[in-house]
């Protein structure tokens, strides 16, 4: 889930702004009405980090979020292809981009934001990129977006500026894998009749700035973005307007944008028309102090490229009107730990971004008031060190770095459910290197907590300035990036490294020669999250005392009773006197992605004509079994490794029959159903009937979503006085007919 990321709303203060030269020299500072002593505050001038390593795993944040065809062998193995159908509803290939944050959508226009400015940091400071080993790396990234823009521009007035949708992505919580699966991927476009100036100038000046930066290693591919560039501009210059997405991302405006796009078309072109353009619709009249260079508003970063290009001192002075008021006194809120607070929405990305803009200005001796530069940059270099740990807490802010980094990120791949809910697994499987949160309130408070989305979602744009800046920390106090990194995830659930299929079995009868079973069969795959149509699971039976007195196949009868798409494979000969069946999913798609979706169930009897001769116990796969069954999607309860599971006929996890002795395990006998105590369990909204509603209340209750007044005692179908997953399975099955009664 997400909230609109727009601009916030800030009291403007009429007062003189006034700027230390040297910020270490300061006793102390009043921040936010509040006494901060100055050794409390981040801190400046020197190396306290490793912010090498930092840019490193900033840079590789992008690619958890990559979409379209991977490599199979992808640097991150829980990653693979994804949003494989974008615009085949439009018959056009629009795979590949970025999936925006934690979610599943691909915006054209913060995407084309975050791209763009991971470009303006390598126009900015190649060198360091180079000189870390990171410049392959990052334009790699940078070029992942620009094909997709390229793409999304496949006639001059045609820009598609979104694939997927709220609220068909954000009904599930499931891995990017599964978008195809689980979620509408229905393509927007913009043209002559549905204007969008705003996605156009950014993508523009992203496709610009592509442009420069890989002028040096790709020529023609340069010139490949140019013509993008300039085609889409013309196209958002000459039909004016917002785009129509009124969800996450309404747009401000679109001045800033064509502002934007145009001045980097100037830098790249040195057509004098572009730079008067811009100058036209952004006059430095139109600039403010009270926010920074945001996806919504890069009308900042524009004035500051405007200033630097034409030395014009009303650009220049709105330029530092703005850097002042980022400044401890000059305007914006300061948390008592010394964050420069502007928004409870992705503190840290304004603030890491605001950065970015000190150091570009204050390393522009051409520009500007010489005096304010030092301020300007000890400024920047706060704000970066308390993301990485000058802070209250005593910790990082980005996901793997540094002390007490954050573990549960709001990122549904990431996090790697298999039943869509956001509180299964209780651990994320996946670490998200690399990935800044949105960061703390403005009191410094934060938790680490997957369902906060305000405080530490995650997303494209966030990690966008904080690059740049980590790229200037380390060409000024260095840091060695890791080597022959990523390793392989060390952070599984030891049960996880084995369980990512498996079956499950129970016994739900014995007796009389006669042995009653339930399959299921599981996906919980991560490693990474795949659809699988050819599962099956094979039970190996010993027929020794059968064959012994002289007996066939003809006495063993195996029926399949009931099952969700299986069917049932007779017996077949695995060696000796050792026979199997087979129960055979194909043709089911079984995915890591709710619980009707990652397990399917069978119910197996075997019967023997004799009941003195026959007998079970003896068989490989009925080691561990054991009853009743456990409907519990979250648990492992009922795992046995002796029913095999294939893909395809090909063996996937457990164990086929080995040579010797097999010893018995006892069976369990199940425990009785409860007796009805009065209330009609199932009927939730007491309207004498038990059907789909009653099954979409109970997950709503599960998943905390709003709905109409539920009686809880008739959710409670398994009568243990809980409600909880157990009930909603068990209610499932009732509704498929695989479970015969409620109590």
């Amino acid at each position: 889930m997400k909230k609109i990321r727009g601009k916030v709303a800030l009291k403007k203060f009429s007062r003189a702004i006034t700027v230390m030269l040297v910020a270490s020299l300061m006793s102390s500072l009043f921040v936010s009405g509040q006494k901060t002593q100055a050794a409390d505050l981040p801190r400046a001038g020197e190396a306290y980090y490793n912010y090498g390593e930092a840019m490193q795993k900033a840079i590789l944040f992008y690619k958890a979020n990559r979409l379209g065809d991977l490599p199979d062998d992808y640097i991150l193995p829980y990653r693979s292809d994804a949003a494989m159908n974008d615009g085949k509803d439009v018959g056009l290939d629009l795979t590949g981009g970025w999936a925006d944050a934690g979610d599943g959508i691909k915006f054209t226009h913060p995407m084309s934001y975050a791209a763009g400015q991971l470009g303006w940091a390598v126009y900015e400071y190649r060198d360091a990129f180079k000189k870390s080993g990171q410049l392959d790396d990052i334009l790699d990234e940078i070029k992942w977006a620009t094909d997709f823009f390229i793409k999304a521009h496949p006639s001059p007035d045609v820009l598609y500026y979104m694939c997927g949708y709220n609220d068909s992505d954000h009904s599930v919580w499931v891995a990017h894998e599964m978008l195809d699966y689980m979620t509408d991927r229905k393509s927007f476009v913009l043209d002559s009749s549905t204007p969008g100036s705003d996605v156009a100038g950014q993508t523009a000046a992203c496709l610009a700035i592509a442009s420069l930066i890989f002028e040096e290693t790709d020529p023609e591919y340069a010139a490949t973005c140019l013509k993008h560039a300039e085609e889409i501009f013309a196209f958002g210059d000459k039909y004016r307007g917002k785009n129509p997405l009124n969800v996450l991302y309404p747009s401000g405006g679109y001045i800033d944008d064509l502002a934007w796009g145009a001045t980097w078309l100037y830098i790249k072109t040195g057509d004098s028309s572009y730079l008067d353009k811009a100058k036209e619709i952004l006059p430095a009249t139109k600039l403010g102090g009270g926010h920074t260079h945001c996806w919504d508003d890069v009308s900042y970063g524009a004035g500051i490229k405007i200033a630097q290009l034409t030395h014009d001192d009303a650009y220049e002075a709105m330029v530092e009107k703005n850097l002042d008021f980022w400044q401890p006194s000059g305007g914006i809120t300061y948390t008592p730990g010394g964050l420069a607070w502007l928004s409870p929405w992705g503190s840290l990305r304004y603030a890491s971004t605001a950065a970015f803009l000190a150091f570009v200005w204050s390393d522009d001796e051409t520009v500007g008031t010489p005096s304010k530069k030092a301020a300007y940059r000890a400024f920047a270099e706060r704000q970066i060190n308390y993301a990485l740990g000058d802070n209250p807490r005593g910790g990082s802010y980005e996901v793997g770095f540094g002390e007490n980094a954050p573990v549960h990120p709001h990122h549904r791949t990431a996090h790697g459910s298999w039943t869509s809910q956001l509180t299964s697994p209780t651990f994320h499987r996946h670490i998200l290197y690399g990935a800044l949160v949105g960061g703390p309130s403005s009191d410094d408070s934060w938790k680490d907590d997957i369902k906060d989305y305000t405080l530490n979602e995650v997303a494209t744009d966030y990690n966008a300035g904080f690059v740049g800046s980590l790229a200037k920390m380390y060409d000024m106090y260095g840091g060695d990036p890791l080597e022959n990194w990523p390793q392989p995830e060390d952070f599984r659930d030891p049960q996880d490294n084995i369980t990512e299929y498996f079956c499950r079995g129970w016994i739900i009868y014995e007796g009389y020669g006669n042995l009653r079973l339930m399959f299921q069969l599981n996906n919980r795959s991560s490693w990474p999250p795949t659809m699988k149509d050819k599962l099956s699971v094979r039970y190996y039976m010993d027929l020794s005392e059968l064959f012994e007195a002289g007996k066939g196949l003809d006495d063993v009868q195996i029926t399949l009773e009931e099952s969700q798409g299986a069917k049932l494979i007779g017996l077949k000969q695995y060696k000796d006197n050792i026979y199997y069946f087979t129960v055979d999913f194909s043709g089911t798609q079984i995915m890591p992605a709710e619980w009707e979706m990652c397990e399917k169930d069978a119910t197996v009897s075997i019967k023997y004509k004799d009941s003195n001769i026959g007998s079970s116990k003896n068989d490989w796969s009925y080691q561990t079994l054991s009853g009743p069954p456990d409907y519990d999607a979250l648990s492992f309860k009922g795992l046995t490794p002796y029913i095999p599971v294939y893909d395809n006929g090909v063996l996937l996890w457990g164990e086929e029959p080995l040579s010797g002795t097999i010893t018995p395990t006892p069976s369990v006998t199940p425990t009785p159903t409860p007796t009805n105590l009065g209330i009609t369990y199932g009927d939730l909204n007491e309207d004498g009937k038990i059907n789909s509603i009653d099954f979409a209340l109970l997950r709503c209750e599960l998943l905390g979503i709003a709905h109409a007044k539920i009686n809880l005692s008739a959710a409670d179908v398994n009568v243990d006085g809980k409600v909880n997953s157990l009930d909603f399975a068990v209610l499932r099955k009732y509704l498929l007919g695989m479970v015969a009664s409620l109590p």
